[in-house]
């Protein structure tokens, strides 16, 4: 009796490390958002280190689903939703990379609006959402009261408004929600709000409402920055990391070609943002990346 039991012990000991949880290293999301209020999806999942065990990935309502992985996936469709299941083996790293196509958009009185819940069902390190508005498009006014969660990283690929939102640690089951209102900038717009001052609203508000806050977080990668950088602020920017922490301000105007006050008025532009400290050495300044961004140079 007392050798069943310890049978049934290890036994028990061995199916609970089995089916124990996995942890997704990263859980990419890239949303585009066509002009008929469809979306494209592109799911990038990735895990480091794991055992073998089955990863399940709600799509809710998808269509046109393709797959790419190392890992064995199908689908499971349901009256309202569908589930990717995927059969990971023991492996060092597995990508899983899903496209899709959805309808994530309603239509308002005046403006449009996007949502989706992402749900998680193992414990994620990271997960980064990036969401394309439609050309032609911006985000509702007021600005700042039109996208949740509120830490969103607002930027522009120099035809559409994209928004950006960065997460870590979440847990099992818990969701990631985000929204958009969005509304069309066209001549209705111009005639009662000219197109020029919408557009610097704008750059205004990602520039002094916390762009760079979302990176304020500890060990992200400086790169992610410098695609929502000035081209001047990015040539100044770049001068610095060329050079290390602590490089002198007179080899930054030297190097960069501009002009002594352009590059003061850069640098304290970007110590505002908390992406570097300005240290005064006699009749200059010796200029060095915030902690927070050095460690991933």
């Amino acid at each position: 009796m007392k050798n069943i039991f310890i049978v049934l012990l290890l036994g028990f000991i061995l199916f609970s490390s089995l089916t124990s949880a996995e942890t997704v290293y990263q859980y990419g999301v890239t949303a585009e958002i066509y002009p008929n209020n469809t979306v494209h999806y592109k799911l990038n999942i990735i895990f480091i280190n794991h055992t073998t065990f089955l990863f399940t990935i709600p799509l809710g309502s998808s269509q046109n689903i393709n797959i790419n992985s190392s890992a064995i996936c199908k689908e499971q469709r349901g009256i309202l939703e569908t589930d990717v299941i995927c059969s990971l083996n023991n492996s060092n790293r597995t990508n899983i990379l899903i496209d899709y196509n959805s309808i994530s958009v309603s239509k308002r009185d005046s403006y449009f609006l996007f949502s989706n819940s992402f749900k998680l069902t193992e414990d994620t390190k990271s997960i980064n959402v990036l969401i394309k508005l439609p050309e032609g498009t911006g985000l509702r006014e007021p600005t700042e009261n039109s996208y949740s969660p509120d830490n969103a990283l607002i930027g522009s690929d120099g035809r559409r408004t994209l928004i950006n939102w960065m997460a870590e640690d979440l847990k099992k089951n818990d969701r990631f929600e985000v929204s958009i209102a969005f509304e069309a900038i066209g001549e209705e717009t111009k005639a009662s709000f000219p197109f020029g001052i919408v557009l610097a609203t704008i750059l205004i508000t990602f520039s002094g409402l916390g762009i760079f806050y979302q990176f304020y977080w500890k060990g992200k990668n400086i790169k992610l920055i410098l695609p929502f950088l000035k081209k001047d602020e990015k040539t100044i920017f770049d001068t610095i990391i060329k050079h290390g922490s602590g490089v002198n301000q007179k080899i930054i105007v030297k190097e960069s070609g501009y002009s002594k006050a352009k590059v003061s008025k850069v640098l304290n532009s970007l110590k505002e943002r908390r992406l570097v400290k300005l240290e005064r050495i006699g009749r200059s300044n010796k200029v060095y990346i915030e902690k927070n961004f050095e460690k991933k140079s």
